[in-house]
Parts: C-alpha cells; structure tokens; sequence
C-alpha cells in the first residue's frame, strides 16, 4: 500500500481557479443548451458526458463554495 500525499494548494492557486470558474460560470448563464454541448468540452471541469447546462452550472457554483471555503481556512 501506497501513503497518501498531502497535496497543498496555495492561495494564488485557489485564487486562479476562482476566477476561471467565475468567469466560466458567467459564459454558460449566457449559453443556450445546444452551445453548452458543443463548448462544454473547453470548460475548466473537462469533458463530462451527458452533462446538461444546468448540471454544469451547479458543479461550478460547488466548485465556487469549495474554493471560498478553502481560502477562508487559509486566512485561519
């Protein structure tokens, strides 16, 4: 059995992504479902098949959460 590593992710990182994320979340609020399909493979999240624009949207607004509460815990 293997040892699990630690994976440390700086602010900068988290910041990134929050930006990638927000800004990707903004371009499928402005997408209809068949642009969704065509582009979602160039999203952040990778290729998900069967993934719906509604689905994508709340994975990314997960993310979000996830990535705030991750910074909130670095300021601690």
């Amino acid at each position: 059995m293997q040892a699990e590593t630690e994976v440390k992710v700086s602010r900068e990182q988290l910041e990134t992504m929050n930006r990638l994320h927000r800004r990707e979340l903004r371009q499928l609020r402005h997408m209809s479902e068949a642009q969704f399909q065509v582009f979602r493979r160039n999203f952040s999240f990778g290729q998900l098949d069967n993934m719906t624009r509604a689905e994508a949207q709340q994975l990314l607004m997960s993310m979000l959460a996830l990535n705030l509460q991750l910074l909130n815990d670095l300021k601690d």
